[in-house]
């Protein structure tokens, strides 16, 4: 899991270690876990947003930010069989960053 304020670089760190991963010749996914995120530095294996989208609850629900993000996390709870199909398209063999909101 890779956590930490928005901006400090938790993106920017799992585009580097997919890149690693690429010299090494082993397999690294990344999985968005911001729903609010928009640009990537990387490929993205696993994305929230096919499941819910900030913008979307924001002006669906009429919430802010912060309680949007808040209610994409309980969605994603409750309906984390999604997250786990995701997961299982993948084999045992390659390594999982999970790129959480700030």
């Amino acid at each position: 899991l890779v956590i930490g304020p928005a901006g400090s670089g938790k993106s920017t760190y799992c585009a580097s270690m997919q890149e690693l991963g690429e010299v090494l010749w082993r397999e690294i996914l990344v999985c968005n876990l911001d729903p609010a995120a928009e640009v990537f530095k990387y490929k993205c294996d696993i994305d929230i947003r096919d499941l819910i989208s900030l913008d979307d609850v924001m002006e669906e629900m009429k919430l802010g930010p912060n309680g949007g993000l808040i209610y994409c996390m309980e969605f994603l709870l409750d309906n984390i069989d999604w997250l786990e199909k995701e997961l299982a398209e993948f084999g045992d063999d390659c390594y999982i960053i999970f790129d959480c909101p700030g």
